[in-house]
């Protein structure tokens, strides 16, 4: 056998073990299977809200009648106002938390570490804007709607409510006392 003939076979045998090893690597390490089943996927907020979402899924799966079909819409109304209503309540308390949270650690920071904080903050509002602009984006392309939606408003947001959960307030946090 020739020289180029056995530097040829012996190239083209280490190029398929890379090739080899490069599958067989890119399977163990992808997130995603080619013979698994797709995770599933949560199916978007429903446009007409929790209620009528709620009443259409029993209905399919239980075979409602009509009679029942009236007689349990109120119910499904009444318990998605509350589900609002507490998700109104627990962002005001968690934007409370963050807030505390927010000007204890100020108080220990030296000057210069709070102009750091008061950047991040700024960094902080303009990442959860930016979201909650794509969100409304994404529900305006979807025709989705919930009651008390306008431009710039939050989906579920109650008005006078503070930043998102996680975003500092728009105040940054007071001066603290310098211990040096």
């Amino acid at each position: 056998m020739s020289r180029t003939l056995k530097l040829s076979l012996i190239c083209a045998g280490i190029f398929a073990c890379g090739v080899v090893v490069g599958v067989v690597g890119a399977r163990r390490l992808s997130p995603v299977h080619p013979h698994a089943s797709p995770p599933a996927q949560p199916n978007p907020p429903p446009p007409d809200g929790f209620g009528p979402q709620q009443l259409k899924r029993f209905s399919a799966e239980l075979g409602l009648t009509e009679e029942q079909k009236v007689a349990i819409t109120p119910i499904m109304d009444k318990t998605g106002e509350e589900l609002r209503q507490l998700r109104r309540e627990s962002f005001r308390q968690t934007t409370v938390i963050i807030e505390a949270m927010e000007a204890a650690v100020s108080e220990l920071l030296t000057p210069a570490q709070r102009e750091k904080l008061v950047v991040l903050q700024a960094e902080q509002r303009a990442r959860m804007k930016a979201k909650m602009e794509e969100r409304l984006r994404r529900r305006g392309e979807s025709g989705e709607r919930r009651e008390g939606d306008g431009p710039g408003r939050r989906p579920d947001a109650a008005a006078g409510d503070g930043p998102p959960p996680g975003s500092p307030s728009e105040t940054p946090a007071p001066p603290a006392k310098d211990s040096h």
